[in-house]
C-alpha cells in the first residue's frame, strides 16, 4: 500500500474487505499503534468514499475504535441497508412493468452492482435508479413511468415537448422522481445513450450492447470504467470496489475487453482501475494483464488519480470537468486520440444547449441555435458578478 496516503486513507484501504482476515486484522492493529488517527476525518472520508459499511465491519474487530464512531457507523449502515432494500424492490417492480410491456432495458451502476455483484447488497449504497433503453422506447417508457407516479423534472418536461430530434441531439437521459414518504422518493435516470467523456467522443446504446449478448458483463465493465474512470476520475475508493466485484471470479473475455478499451482510448484508465483492485483486494489477473500493471506509466498514473482521495468533499463540478480532460489526455498514448479528446471537449463545451431564467421560469435554448448559445452563456456568467442579478 502506498505510504504517500494519509493514515486515514490507508485505514480505509485496509478496511475494504468482506471479511477481515487474521493477517489483515494484525496489520491494521499494528498500523493503528504506530499512526495516530483523526477519527472524525476517518469517518468523513468513509462517507465521502462510500465505504462506511466496509469500515464498520472492520472496526468492530479493532479494540482501539471509539465507541461513538462505531455507533455512528452502525446507524449509517442500517440506513443504507434499508434504503437499498426499498430501491431494489422498486427496481424489481420497474423491471416487471417494462417486461410486461415489451420494453427491453439494461440496468446500470448501483442497482446492478448492489444486486448482482456485491456479496451483500448493503455493502454498496444505491443512489439513482439508472436504466438504459432503446431510443425508440423512450417515450413509451416515460408514459409507463408517469402512469406509475413518476414525474419528469423541469428540464426533461420541457425537452419532451420539443421535436424528438432536438431532444435526442441535446440529451442522453431524462430524470424522473417518484414520491415515497414525506420529502423522500426514488430518483430514476432513463438513459437511451451512455456517454464516454462527451456525446461527440463516444456513446454506448442498448442495440450495441444487445448485438453482443454474450458480452453482457464485459459491457458492464466498459460502462463502469467509462463512468468511474473517465467521468469520475477514480475519485472514490468505492469506484475501485465496483470494478473489483465486477471482475473477480468471472469468466472475462480479456482479449475482447482490452481491444475495446484500446479502441476508445480507455485502456490506460482500465489498467489504473485494475492496479488499485490489486493493491486493495489482491485481485488475481491473467499473466498478460499482470505484466501490463508493472509498467511505470500505469503506476505513476494510478498514484496521480489517487491524490484526489484525500479531499474531504466530492470534487466541485468545475474542477471535475477540468480533471476529466486532464486525466483523459494523460491516459492517451496516441496523438490521434489526444486530438480527438481536445476537439470533442471544445465542441461539447462551446456549442451546447443553454438555460436562463425569467422570473421563476427556466428557459432552455437548444444547441441547434449554434453560437447563440455561447453568447447566452457568456451573458449569464457576466450577470453573476452583478449583485442585482445574483
Amino acid at each position: 500500500m502506498s505510504t504517500s496516503h494519509s493514515p486515514e486513507i490507508q485505514v480505509l484501504l485496509i478496511a475494504c474487505a468482506v471479511e477481515l482476515s487474521e493477517a489483515k486484522k494484525a496489520t491494521l492493529n499494528q498500523f493503528l499503534e504506530r499512526n495516530p488517527i483523526n477519527w472524525d476525518r476517518l469517518y468523513t472520508l468513509a462517507v465521502r468514499h462510500k465505504v462506511a459499511p466496509f469500515l464498520y465491519r472492520t472496526l468492530q474487530e479493532i479494540p482501539a475504535t471509539p465507541e461513538s464512531l462505531l455507533a455512528t457507523l452502525q446507524n449509517d449502515c442500517r440506513t443504507i441497508a434499508t434504503d437499498n432494500l426499498l430501491k431494489l424492490h422498486q427496481y424489481k417492480l420497474l423491471a416487471k412493468r417494462f417486461a410486461d410491456h415489451d420494453i427491453d432495458h439494461f440496468p446500470l451502476k448501483g442497482i446492478f452492482l448492489a444486486s448482482s455483484c456485491y456479496p451483500d447488497s448493503s455493502l454498496r449504497g444505491i443512489g439513482d435508479l439508472d436504466v438504459l433503453v432503446a431510443k425508440d422506447a423512450v417515450f413509451k417508457s416515460v408514459r409507463l413511468l408517469k402512469a406509475d407516479d413518476y414525474h419528469l423534472d423541469q428540464k426533461s418536461t420541457l425537452y419532451m415537448q420539443y421535436d424528438e430530434k432536438v431532444m435526442f441531439s441535446d440529451l442522453y437521459e431524462v430524470s424522473l422522481f417518484k414520491p415515497f414518504f414525506n420529502n423522500s422518493g426514488f430518483d430514476l435516470d432513463l438513459h437511451w445513450e451512455f456517454i464516454c467523456f462527451n456525446k461527440q467522443y463516444k456513446v454506448f446504446s442498448l442495440p450495441e450492447i444487445r448485438s453482443r449478448s454474450a458480452l453482457s458483463i464485459e459491457y458492464q465493465i466498459v460502462l463502469t470504467v467509462t463512468h468511474h474512470g473517465v467521468t469520475g476520475i477514480w475519485q472514490t475508493i468505492s469506484y475501485v470496489n465496483d470494478l473489483y466485484f465486477l471482475v473477480n471470479n468471472r469468466p472475462i473475455d480479456w482479449a475482447w475487453l482490452l481491444q475495446e478499451f484500446r479502441h476508445y482510448g480507455l485502456d490506460q484508465i482500465f489498467l489504473v482501475g485494475l492496479f488499485w483492485c490489486q493493491q486493495i483486494w489482491e485481485l488475481p489477473l491473467p499473466p498478460t494483464i499482470q505484466e501490463m500493471l508493472t509498467a511505470k506509466r500505469i503506476q505513476l498514473l494510478a498514484e496521480e488519480y489517487s491524490k484526489n482521495w484525500e479531499t474531504s468533499e466530492a470534487i466541485a463540478s468545475s474542477k471535475l470537468i477540468l480533471g476529466q480532460l486532464t486525466f483523459f489526455l494523460k491516459a492517451q498514448t496516441q496523438f490521434s486520440k489526444r486530438l480527438k479528446v481536445l476537439l470533442t471537449f471544445g465542441t461539447s463545451r462551446i456549442i451546447r444547449y443553454s438555460t436562463f431564467k425569467i422570473g421563476k421560469r427556466t428557459i432552455y435554448i437548444p444547441k441547434q441555435l449554434g453560437f447563440i448559445t455561447v453568447f447566452i452563456r457568456a451573458i449569464r456568467s457576466f450577470l453573476r458578478f452583478i449583485p442585482a442579478f445574483r
